[in-house]
């Protein structure tokens, strides 16, 4: 009989901490349930956020298929405005030159890269190369 009484308080003590295990669990629900309403509250305007996304996604899709269609541009690039500001007064794309500096090099355009039709290492002349219609010199 005593064996029977002290199972039968084991599981009473068992049972009594389950239940305070139950309480703390719904008071913890209690303390979500106003959260769970204000979300459910905003579930319809994100919803609609998401709606709206998707149907800009298609219309973006769509213009992106007429384009690839249609490689002509309706606007040129040079028309739309620039990404980056410009100081005032002065043209966007264009360098102002410094004091000294010309729109020529030294030499005249070119004249000192024109590497064409020599080999490496070889030294470019000034010189005009011999003319050859008129043959040996006599």
């Amino acid at each position: 009989m005593e064996q029977q009484l002290a199972e039968l308080v084991a599981v009473v003590t068992n049972i009594q901490k389950q239940n305070t295990a139950i309480q703390t669990s719904v008071g913890a629900l209690e303390e979500i349930k106003p959260l769970v309403v204000e979300l459910s509250g905003w579930k319809p305007a994100i919803d609609k956020a998401v709606s709206d996304l998707r149907d800009e996604l298609g219309d973006l899709c769509h213009q992106v298929g007429q384009i690839a269609r249609n490689l002509v541009l309706a606007i040129k690039p040079t028309d739309l405005p620039p990404l980056l500001s410009t100081p005032p007064g002065s043209r966007a794309g264009v360098k102002p030159k410094e004091e000294g500096e010309s729109s020529q090099r030294p030499f005249g355009p070119g004249a000192a890269t024109s590497t064409r039709g020599k080999a490496i290492g070889e030294e470019s002349s000034p010189l005009s190369p011999p003319d050859k219609k008129l043959g040996p010199s006599v």
